[in-house]
């Protein structure tokens, strides 16, 4: 049922009941009633099946059917203010065998008007053929063929930069788990591809697909902050070109669907950056867009690093309330799937730290379990030692010593000591081997307050790990305190 759940909860209820008339017939018809109970309720397969009075099969065989159908109806029924311009370029070739030439030549150069408009190039290829075409014996032959041509180089431009905007999300997140060499060489390469694309060609669509990309990039991956804040001008410059963009092709409909990350890469810019009034504003502009734009798989690395930089701006202000404002929405609204690893691993780690800084360590605890339960993270060895050592650093708050100490050795066998790669990890280790360690209370607040000064100092660069704790001298005392909650 999740799957149901999730996509009819999404549509509004103008879209729900047309939807309900379409494919589920009368009240009393079991599509009907499965419809109604993922709309209003939420229901476990065993209380769907009693409530219909239907066995697994016949229940799987429903749900299967009705799926199939909702699919269908939904892919034809949505909404692309285009639609009518595309529909008129299916019907050029027909355009070749209208009785009067001058008449077609005149609609096809109004109708290339218009796909120029909108950066079209796929449909541009359609119409400049065609011109070329009726134009073989009037002399504008040479011209349309040429015109053609180049299209058909754009538009393999243009399909190669799409393919790069959405490969760059995939190894992007797949670095920030692993903090591989090869995966930032990745990132890297897909780069280096759009930049000579949008070098060679030039349109407003390629020029959105770079900066996007290209903006993110100097946020994840610039490590000194006073570089960033030299490019304040170019990067709000940039922004502000992107958002004329959005606004003068509002019909787009890829446009339409990424318009907010304007406001979204000016929050993660000020943020990074350390212009705390700045990103403020930006934050109460974008806040609550989130759990509607979590809704939408295709966002989910956007709204990933929307809640990273959630917590960055936690770190600063310091208010809880801020930090867990969405949290309820986001657990049934933010689509992530265990196949898609940085988006799932990531979310539950955010929800890991709202409980740490509620004091709720059991909770944080259980949450990192259950997740190195349910996913196997042997494959990003980085963030398995980060995860397990913040699941040990919540043992060691509650007094758990032997299941700290039980996670700490088993992170001493996954790394090595000499691995400057994880110098932040071996700090942190010894650390919380301090905090069990029995010793009188004033002196092991002294020496974790100087471990914890040597691990923020070590903590630094592309392997920086646990960003996210900052321990207070409440935090510490707590952690040195024999006698614990």
């Amino acid at each position: 049922m999740d799957t149901l759940n999730k996509t009819i909860k999404k549509l509004s209820d103008g879209e729900y009941q047309e939807l309900l008339s379409a494919v589920a017939g009368r009240k009393n018809n079991k599509p009907y009633l499965v419809l109604e109970a993922a709309r209003n309720g939420s229901y476990t397969e065993s209380q769907m099946m009693d409530m219909l009075g239907v066995n697994p099969s016949t229940y799987y065989t429903l749900k299967s059917r009705l799926n199939e159908r909702i699919a269908q109806y939904l892919s034809t029924n949505v909404k692309n203010p285009i639609s009518a311009l595309k529909d008129k370029v299916a019907l050029v070739p027909a355009m070749l065998f209208s009785n009067d030439r001058d008449v077609a030549i005149r609609a096809l150069k109004n109708l290339e008007k218009q796909l120029i408009e909108y950066d079209l190039s796929n449909e541009l290829i359609v119409v400049y053929k065609a011109l070329a075409r009726l134009s073989m014996y009037n002399g504008d032959f040479d011209y349309y063929e040429k015109e053609y041509n180049r299209h058909v180089a754009y538009s393999l431009a243009v399909v190669k930069a799409e393919d790069l905007f959405y490969e760059f999300v995939k190894r992007a997140g797949s670095y920030q788990l692993t903090r591989d060499e090869r995966d930032f060489e990745a990132v890297q390469s897909i780069l280096r591809e759009l930049t000579n694309i949008s070098e060679l060609y030039h349109g407003h669509r390629l020029f959105v697909l770079y900066n996007l990309v290209r903006i993110y990039y100097l946020c994840l991956f610039t490590s000194r902050v006073e570089t960033l804040k030299a490019l304040e001008i170019e990067v709000d410059s940039i922004l502000q070109q992107i958002r004329k963009h959005f606004e003068k092709y509002e019909l787009d409909t890829f446009y339409q669907g990424v318009r907010f990350l304007v406001d979204f890469l000016y929050f993660e810019y000020y943020q990074r950056t350390g212009n705390q009034v700045r990103a403020d504003h930006y934050y109460s502009m974008i806040n609550k867009q989130v759990p509607d734009i979590a809704f939408k798989p295709a966002f989910s690395f956007y709204v990933t690093e929307f809640l990273n930089s959630k917590v960055a701006r936690f770190l600063a202000t310091r208010d809880t309330q801020q930090l867990l404002d969405l949290n309820a929405e986001l657990e049934s609204n933010f689509d992530v799937d265990v196949n898609e690893p940085y988006p799932y691993i990531s979310f539950q780690r955010f929800n890991a730290i709202g409980k740490f800084y509620q004091q709720d360590f059991a909770g944080a605890a259980r949450i990192i379990n259950n997740l190195r339960n349910e996913t196997s993270l042997k494959k990003f060895l980085f963030t398995d030692v980060e995860y397990k050592l913040f699941q040990a650093m919540q043992y060691c708050f509650q007094g758990e010593d032997g299941l700290c100490n039980q996670l700490l050795q088993s992170v001493k066998r996954q790394i090595v000591e000499n691995d400057n790669n994880y110098q932040p990890a071996l700090h942190l280790i010894k650390m919380l081997k301090a905090a069990i360690k029995p010793e009188e209370f004033r002196k092991k607040v002294k020496k974790l307050t100087e471990l914890n000064e040597q691990f923020r100092q070590v903590n630094q660069g592309a392997h920086r790990m646990f960003w996210y704790i900052q321990l207070d001298e409440q935090m510490i005392r707590r952690m040195a305190n024999p006698i614990k909650d």
